[in-house]
């Protein structure tokens, strides 16, 4: 399991917690804010269920549990310029993750700790109505590893009501970073020499982003992304059955792709207090898989401080070209896989969550000392998602924001 959906919530989780409605009083203080360190604890429990685990071939439990924690740390240096710390450390347990264990082979299941820090630096030009920076990163776990680079540009026209953003990254990876990657291999297929070409996997993102303000009640973004990928994209765990014979081979996919991702936003102000997010999604690689998602989301504030948002996520996607199930393959063909995220399925996500910051805090803890900011928990956040696909795995995740200013 590559911990796909675990990140595809994360995801999800995050970006509701940023777009988020924020009470009239906090907008109008927003410049007492941002000279003011910003740090943000996220917390989450996901849990899956199935019976399709490519580690197994297609077929055998995708039990997983995974708890993670994040830590967001803003600190304005000057008016101009701030550095964003971001780490976040998650451990899962796997039903299936035992087969993969260099060092075991006999137990039911495993467990893994994924680390991972990004810092960002980022400048202002308040003359040009622009903003630059750059963000590097890393990523670290028992059988993979990786580093990324980055940079961002972003500017506004003069009545702040059209912004272009332009994103650029590299990312560069590493399966098995203390041992070697046949030590990954299944155990039936140990001891057969190099079954991969590379153990490094290189990442190239460049996106583009067009936002702007229609009308006083209408706001649209368009987005869209070059993902372009090379070296080892299979995963080197992951079985795959053939109808010829019993013994397993290890999954082998093209050593290059290409994705491009396409996303329209658009958020309504229906009512004083109610907002209609919307956003649509089109997926296409050259692997074979075309996808559609659609998700609405529907803040409705109680009073200036208190919201709740319902949400729905509707999401359908063709099968990859080298994808067959278990024991479907013929062993004339040059590529095989038996993951099923990259199978023909459907799936939806339906949940909804809390939101309460009031004007004046959750809590305050006043400091002693004389022109010393108080420290302040400035929001709460709760949320719940349960997730649903035709190939039948289903998982619940929740999560949790807390937001302070130092």
């Amino acid at each position: 399991m590559r911990l796909q959906l675990i990140q595809l919530f994360s995801f999800l989780a995050l970006s509701a917690f940023a777009q988020q409605p924020q009470p009239d009083s906090e907008v109008k203080n927003d410049s007492k804010v941002l000279d003011r360190t910003q740090v943000d604890f996220l917390f989450s429990y996901y849990h899956q269920e199935g019976n399709n685990s490519a580690v197994t071939g297609g077929k055998g439990t995708e039990k997983l549990t995974d708890v993670a924690s994040t830590i967001i740390v803003n600190v304005p240096v000057r008016s101009t310029h701030s550095i964003q710390v971001e780490y976040g450390i998650s451990y899962y347990t796997s039903a299936s993750s035992d087969n993969i264990n260099p060092y075991s082979i006999s137990s039911a299941s495993s467990d893994n700790l994924v680390h991972k820090l990004d810092i960002t630096s980022s400048f202002k030009d308040t003359v040009n109505n622009s903003q630059r920076g750059f963000k590097v990163g890393a990523t670290h776990q028992n059988n993979f590893g990786g580093i990324r680079i980055g940079g961002f540009y972003s500017k506004e026209s003069e009545d702040r009501n059209r912004e272009v953003k332009i994103q650029g990254s590299i990312s560069l990876d590493k399966w098995a970073l203390y041992y070697p990657i046949s030590k990954l291999y299944p155990i039936e297929l140990k001891g057969q020499g190099d079954l991969v070409d590379t153990d490094k996997r290189y990442s190239y993102n460049f996106s583009l982003a067009y936002k702007q303000i229609l009308t006083t009640r209408l706001q649209m973004q368009l987005a869209g992304e070059l993902i372009y990928q090379t070296g080892l994209l299979s995963t080197p765990f992951h079985r795959v059955y053939f109808t010829e014979q019993d013994a397993p081979k290890l999954e082998k996919l093209p050593s290059h792709k290409l994705r491009i991702p396409l996303t329209l936003r658009l958020n309504y102000f229906l009512l004083d207090r109610l907002i209609v997010r919307s956003l649509y999604r089109f997926y296409v690689d050259d692997f074979g898989v075309r996808a559609h998602s659609i998700n609405i989301e529907l803040p409705f504030k109680i009073t200036n401080f208190f919201s709740l948002y319902p949400f729905y996520n509707f999401h359908t996607q063709t099968a990859a070209n080298y994808f067959k199930g278990y024991k479907e393959h013929n062993l004339s063909e040059k590529y095989y896989t038996s993951d099923y995220d990259l199978s023909n399925l459907i799936s939806y996500e339906l949940g909804g969550g809390v939101y309460y910051a009031p004007v004046y805090n959750i809590a305050t803890i006043k400091r002693r000392k004389k022109n010393r900011h108080a420290i302040a928990w400035k929001k709460l956040e709760l949320r719940y998602a349960y997730y649903k696909r035709s190939t039948g795995l289903y998982a619940n995740i929740v999560s949790t924001h807390f937001g302070f200013i130092f």
